[in-house]
């Protein structure tokens, strides 16, 4: 029953401080670049101005003088996920013990906006239903150059909600938030010759993650153990509350505190990390193949944020009342001649059941390479290419740090290879993916250009790895734009997307969150052997001006 509850601990703080890497889905939706938006972020050989420094900073050098860019992204998400019934093994749990289980059959929904704001701690709830982000860069071309220089500050990553304390979805992520800004990001693009240039950026970023989630463990050996409980105090076997120190004690200090069962609240999880400064590297380049035919090429190299936070555990009744019983037992004893073991926190100085400390972690943003050309199919039609790749296959195996053993961690070496008394190292296998994006642009008249795309955003994570921490399947983007020339240089851009997304996810299929194993799952699996699907939508806004000073 123990190593059940335990391995679903060990893998829930892998999902709760790990979420970024489902974050694969939500590449470039707040870059906030209007002209990107537009085209499917097709744009990898027609970069975006200033925003080339993410695209391809080989487009930097297309740029000429001194440019400023300003800009404001407004986005809004909706996430739903909608619980149905059991397969056959866990029905008949459910019946013959009869458990009440608060998910099924419910449906789960929020447009709830949080996020992780730099130098703060924990989630903060947007006070709006729309997130809004103000943005931009500026470019100079020194006279009588081939090189032009940029800066811009964008976020690459910011994403996150807020579920109802009673949502039931809540065993898989309560609050969730995860960002990645980058502040500072010197940059230049070089024209080699008249037809081919290169360009590369280095960027620094803050980023940082929060999560909270409530835990629960639907399994059979907890059934079992649970049973065993109930027997053992329907006999009166237990130990008299009266002897100060049995020498087994299997029932609980105060026996009137309900025993841990499948669907009982077991503890929540709070998670929260952030780091000043991840370094980033771009590089691209650009050729005009022919009047009519322009390829790029962008590879944005790998980095690490190695991130440092907090983390709490605070365990319910039914936890602290059990471990407690053999930590006063004789057997307690027994066992930590042994090996380290839980005691159940239950004179904790942290209060009752808690557990608080400092933890480190690292992030790795997988590198990403995309190649793409445009044909100027007519003097006024064009159409935008892309093929892009990312390296989320990095994501097999991820690792906390903590500043204590934990209670959790005492039996995690008793039972996986992957935990050390401070450490866990928690499996992911997602996987690498080759994902299309196209656009159009029309050039309506000399000052006018109208523009559409389409994305469809192949996910990074395996169908037998979806989750409801972030739901989000295969996606995608519809977009619409234009581009405005006014007097004097200055252009004004706009950029609307829509963005659908859905999983189904039948009983047992997730070893992250239902499978129907209940002997090998070594995955939080807070939905065993129950059907789930899961939609999110996403509404984006994107404006640009553009203007030499």
């Amino acid at each position: 029953m123990m190593t059940r509850l335990l391995q679903a601990l060990v893998a829930l703080m892998g999902a709760a401080t790990f979420s970024l890497s489902q974050a694969a889905l939500v590449e470039n939706l707040t870059m906030g670049n209007a002209k990107a938006l537009a085209l499917g972020n097709a744009v990898t050989a027609d970069p975006p101005g200033v925003d080339s420094i993410h695209y391809n900073p080989a487009g930097l050098a297309q740029l000429k003088g001194r440019q400023y860019n300003l800009k404001v992204l407004a986005a809004a998400m909706t996430f739903k996920v909608e619980f149905g019934g059991y397969d056959e093994v866990t029905q008949m749990l459910v019946d013959n013990n009869g458990y009440n289980d608060v998910s099924a059959y419910q449906t789960s929904e929020t447009s709830t906006i949080g996020l992780r704001i730099p130098y703060t701690e924990g989630i903060t709830e947007w006070p709006l239903p729309v997130l809004i982000l103000p943005l931009g860069g500026a470019s100079f071309n020194p006279p009588d150059t081939d090189v032009t220089y940029a800066t811009a500050v964008y976020a690459p990553m910011a994403a996150g909600y807020v579920r109802d304390d009673d949502d039931p979805a809540r065993f898989m992520g309560q609050h969730m938030s995860l960002a990645k800004i980058t502040y500072f990001s010197p940059s230049f693009g070089v024209q080699l010759t008249d037809r081919f240039s290169v360009g590369a950026s280095l960027g620094f970023s803050w980023q940082g993650v929060t999560a909270k989630t409530q835990i629960r463990v639907p399994n059979m050996a907890l059934a079992f153990g649970e049973n065993l409980t109930r027997d053992l105090q329907n006999q009166g076997l237990c130990p008299d509350p009266a002897d100060p120190e049995p020498y087994i004690n299997f029932c609980g200090i105060d026996p009137s505190i309900s025993r841990l069962g499948p669907f009982t609240d077991v503890t929540s999880l709070e998670f929260d990390a952030e780091t000043p400064l991840v370094p980033n590297f771009n590089v691209g380049w650009l050729w005009q193949v022919t009047d009519w035919l322009r390829w790029g090429m962008v590879y944005q190299f790998e980095s690490k944020g190695d991130l440092d936070g907090y983390y709490r555990l605070e365990y319910n009744e039914e936890w602290v009342n059990f471990f407690d019983g053999i930590y006063q037992s004789g057997l307690y004893s027994a066992i930590t001649s042994l090996v380290a073991f839980p005691t159940g926190l239950a004179d904790s100085p942290l209060g009752r059941g808690i557990e608080y400390g400092d933890a480190k972690l690292e992030i790795i943003t997988p590198a990403h390479f995309a190649t793409g050309v445009v044909v100027q199919v007519t003097p006024k039609w064009q159409v935008n290419i892309d093929a892009k790749w990312t390296d989320w296959a990095v994501w097999d195996g991820l690792k906390v740090e903590f500043d204590k053993p934990l209670d959790f961690t005492k039996l995690a070496t008793l039972v996986s290879s992957y935990s050390e008394l401070t450490e866990l190292t928690i499996p992911r296998h997602y996987k690498s993916v080759w994902n299309w994006a196209f656009g159009v642009e029309y050039q309506y008249s000399n000052r006018l250009a109208l523009r559409a795309g389409y994305e469809p955003r192949k996910s990074s994570i395996p169908d037998d790895k979806q989750d409801v921490l972030l739901p989000l399947g295969d996606a995608d983007l519809y977009t619409v734009g234009f581009e405005w020339r006014m007097p004097g240089d200055k252009i004004l851009e706009v950029g609307v997307g829509y963005m659908t997304a859905s999983a189904d996810v039948p009983a047992g299929s997730s070893t992250n969150a239902n499978s129907s194993d209940h002997f090998n799952n070594f995955i939080y699996n807070p939905y065993a052997g129950t059907d789930f699907s899961s939609s999110a939508q996403a509404y984006l806004f994107e404006l640009s001006y553009t203007a030499p000073f």
